[in-house]
């Protein structure tokens, strides 16, 4: 896999003054350049939605990634600035989606999906298995967060079989040997439970645009094959609304 090329980012946080990610379009910008370097090219903005807050509208929203759009193609004219929601799992969730309140990601079927980090495996399973009975493509959201999932591969597997895809953080996958936490979340990879890696990212400071580092960091640890699904074929598929 050649490290140098176009990254889609399914789960950022770049809009500026939307949710808890980027406060203001200077340091969205600074996001945008950051990205640029870590060979991102698309970037589906997911700003968080939960049920019953005051979330923005889509409209604004909208408004907002036009915006950031003409600031990305200042930087790369290849940019590409996408929309969706991370959305908070409530009962209310596919009645939100199919207002239009609460957003898939980039208008196809798959949705981006968080959990409390408390939640019971079993409370996770139904959710996911409501979206997929009303014909949506859940994703889970940071998998490496969920203290139900932790260190128990199982339980992933269940989930994939399901028919619900895995997220994970590119920071999460980072670290040495002595990083448990991050050699588990390498296995969960390297066993083909994790479908897309992206970078969460929240500003130009923490949470930072993060792909190709991820990638030349996993390609001396895990199979080549594997991290081109990750990162290339799967949010590829996604953009195009097909299933993985």
């Amino acid at each position: 896999m050649n490290p140098h090329t176009n990254y889609i980012d399914i789960h950022s946080h770049i809009l500026p003054g939307v949710d808890d990610g980027s406060d203001s379009m200077e340091q969205t910008i600074r996001m945008l350049y950051m990205a640029d370097k870590e060979q991102i090219t698309t970037i589906i903005a997911t700003p968080h939605y939960e049920a019953g807050r005051d979330n923005r509208s889509v409209d604004e929203l909208k408004d907002i990634v036009n915006q950031v759009q003409l600031q990305a193609i200042e930087i790369n004219k290849d940019f590409r600035i996408s929309l969706g929601n991370e959305i908070y799992y409530s009962e209310s969730i596919v009645e939100d989606l199919k207002s239009g309140k609460a957003l898939t990601l980039a208008g196809s079927r798959y949705v981006l999906v968080e959990f409390s980090y408390g939640s019971t495996f079993k409370s996770m399973y139904r959710g996911m298995n409501k979206l997929i009975y009303s014909g949506y493509i859940p994703i889970l959201a940071h998998v490496e967060r969920y203290y139900s999932l932790h260190r128990k591969p199982d339980m992933v597997k269940e989930l994939i079989k399901m028919g619900c895809y895995i997220q994970m953080n590119s920071k999460s996958v980072m670290g040495g040997l002595l990083d448990t936490k991050a050699l588990y979340n390498r296995k969960l990879l390297q066993n083909d439970m994790v479908h897309f890696i992206s970078s969460d990212c929240h500003s130009d400071r923490v949470r930072v645009p993060m792909m190709q580092f991820a990638v030349k960091h996993l390609l001396k640890r895990c199979d080549e094959d594997q991290i081109n699904r990750i990162f290339i074929n799967n949010p590829t598929k996604l953009l195009e609304d097909i299933y993985i």
